[in-house]
C-alpha cells in the first residue's frame, strides 16, 4: 500500500473495531413479530444481510421486517424482498435498509421480526437467516 505525503499509520491509528453480529432465523410462517435478540446500548448498525435457499412462492409479496417495531418503524430491514431473486443466496440489506441503519443505539434495544405476505399464500420459500453487523465506535471517537 502506497503512502500518501506526510502520512503516518501505526498500530493504533486509525483506531481499530471489531465487527460484532446477531443473527436471526425467519420463517413464512412468521406473520406476527417475535423476539430475535438485544442489539446493546452505544452500538451502531453497520449493517444487514438476508441468507436462504429458496424464494417465498407468494402471489404477490413476500417481505421480511427486522426492527424494534418492525413493519412500522425504526427498522434494521424494511419490507426486504424474499419473493424475488433477494429471496435466494447472501443479500445485503441494500435499498431495503431501515431507519435504524447507521444510527447508535441509545439503550439496550428488543429487536423484532416478521414475515409478511400478500395474495395467494406460499407453499415453499425460506427459512431466512437475518444476519445484523454492528461495532462499538472506539474511546474518543463519536459516531
Amino acid at each position: 500500500m502506497a503512502l500518501r505525503p506526510n502520512q503516518v499509520v501505526t498500530s493504533t491509528t486509525p483506531p481499530s473495531m471489531e465487527m460484532l453480529c446477531k443473527t436471526i432465523q425467519v420463517a413464512r410462517t412468521d406473520t406476527t413479530a417475535f423476539e430475535g435478540f438485544v442489539l446493546p446500548v452505544g452500538s451502531v448498525l453497520a449493517g444487514a444481510y438476508v441468507i436462504g435457499l429458496t424464494a417465498s412462492d407468494a402471489a404477490t409479496t413476500a417481505v421480511i421486517h427486522v426492527g424494534s417495531n418492525p413493519g412500522t418503524t425504526n427498522e434494521v430491514l424494511a419490507s426486504f424482498d424474499v419473493k424475488a431473486a433477494t429471496g435466494k443466496g447472501y443479500q445485503p440489506a441494500g435499498a431495503f435498509g431501515g431507519t435504524g441503519m447507521s444510527s447508535q443505539v441509545a439503550a439496550n434495544t428488543l429487536i423484532k421480526a416478521k414475515y409478511a405476505e400478500t395474495g395467494t399464500a406460499s407453499t415453499t420459500g425460506g427459512p431466512w437467516l437475518v444476519k445484523v453487523e454492528y461495532y462499538y465506535p472506539q474511546s474518543g471517537f463519536s459516531w
